[in-house]
């Protein structure tokens, strides 16, 4: 049954890219650096870090995901490395209503009581120049950025500091300015366009890899890159990505962490030119 699914799955993503896909794409699975790696960090960005409320020793919650638990606080763990800390089982109806929750709308609030840019105009004191909005479509570099409740166990460093991933996205910007030469979209269960890059560091929710593949097969943008951890490196994604012929895999065969992202910039700006 699983092999069946597969087959249909693979057949899908193959047979959908005759009406669209990116001409090239790439996925990269980010490691965990090991508790020492991150210890240096974090003692470099604030020494009283890990005397805060991210490493209380409170019991620690087990929402089961395969050979690993998730705690909202802490992120995944392997079972077993608990340091003796009783487990708290997360009741799994927790998750599932999850989205009966009221979620603020992104840019509500004060930004909409801000003065609307006039398209006609060529110049607005408060706007600056008028710039050409992209149509969707016409983005040359797409990339897609994992904010999923794992990503807090590889790209963390409490919510008073800046992740990789941000910096990566902020220096990217410079070259290629966001919604100008590139676009920028959040996953988890679903993706979601950006409008800042302050919440990429937010990470909740568990990712659905099917339904990015689908969105893959729809896109139009001339370039793809997907960032996301080696915990979705399974074997389904994997094949689905090496059908297309048109993707490339790193952080498999050499071990690509979050501090790796910044000597990718160079390459990745020439996407957007």
């Amino acid at each position: 049954m699983h092999k069946l699914s597969l087959i249909l799955f693979l057949l899908t993503v193959v047979g959908s890219q005759a009406i669209a896909m990116p001409k090239s794409f790439e996925v990269w699975f980010l490691s965990e650096m090991s508790t020492a790696q991150v210890n240096n960090i974090l003692d470099r960005l604030n020494p009283h870090l890990k005397n805060g409320p991210l490493y209380s020793q409170r019991p620690l919650q087990c929402q089961p995901m395969g050979d690993y638990c998730f705690d909202p606080q802490v992120g995944l763990y392997k079972r077993g490395e608990e340091s003796g800390q009783e487990l708290e089982k997360v009741d799994q109806s927790s998750v599932e209503d999850a989205k009966k929750y009221d979620f603020m709308e992104v840019h509500a609030g004060h930004e909409r009581q801000m003065i609307d840019c006039d398209e006609s105009q060529l110049f607005d004191i408060f706007c600056g120049e008028a710039q050409k909005k992209m149509k969707v479509g016409e983005s040359k570099l797409e990339i897609w950025m994992d904010v999923s409740s794992t990503m807090k166990q590889i790209d963390f460093y409490g919510f008073e500091n800046e992740c990789k991933r941000e910096r990566f996205l902020r220096d990217l910007s410079a070259t290629c300015p966001l919604n100008q030469k590139m676009k920028v979209y959040y996953f988890e269960e679903f993706r979601k366009e950006a409008g800042a890059f302050d919440r990429v560091c937010l990470s909740s929710g568990l990712n659905n890899m099917k339904r990015i593949m689908q969105d893959l097969d729809r896109s139009k943008a001339e370039t793809v890159i997907i960032i996301t951890d080696i915990f979705e490196a399974k074997d389904e994604f994997i094949s689905a990505i090496e059908a297309t012929n048109r993707g490339t895999i790193r952080g498999l065969n050499k071990p690509l962490y979050n501090t790796d992202l910044k000597s990718q910039l160079k390459r990745i700006r020439k996407f957007c030119l």
